[in-house]
């Protein structure tokens, strides 16, 4: 028996989605191409209210809880989730909280900590 795999980010909290049991729901129980199953089920939001700045700060704690060095990280979460479809969607909601610093060429690539040798 194969297992159904799909790979993408989700578009609220850019976690990484690789099989359909991640993907969050829409109204009739169909897979979520673009939500996780945290953000996102039965064709809404989990959590309707949810600020971009929680999200930012629950991002950064969940990096930080893995073992993840996030101070230097900061802005490039911030502008990361700033940009995921969900934030860019509410009006002047895509706007970085005031405290974070802008980067020229924001990337982020949330992977587990790689050991050194």
């Amino acid at each position: 028996m194969s297992r159904e795999s799909l790979t993408f980010v989700c578009q609220s909290c850019a976690a990484l989605v690789r099989h359909p049991e991640e993907a969050g729901t829409d109204s009739r129980a169909r897979r979520s191409g673009s939500f996780c199953r945290r953000c996102y089920g039965n064709g809404r939001f989990v959590e309707p209210r949810l600020t971009l700045e929680e999200m930012i700060r629950r991002v950064t704690d969940d990096l930080r809880s893995r073992g993840m060095s996030t101070a230097s990280m900061r802005a490039e979460i911030a502008e990361t989730i700033a940009g995921l479809e969900r934030w860019r969607a509410l009006e002047g909601c895509g706007r970085l909280p005031s405290d974070i610093p802008t980067q020229k060429t924001p990337q982020i690539v949330v992977s587990r900590k790689s050991e050194r040798r």
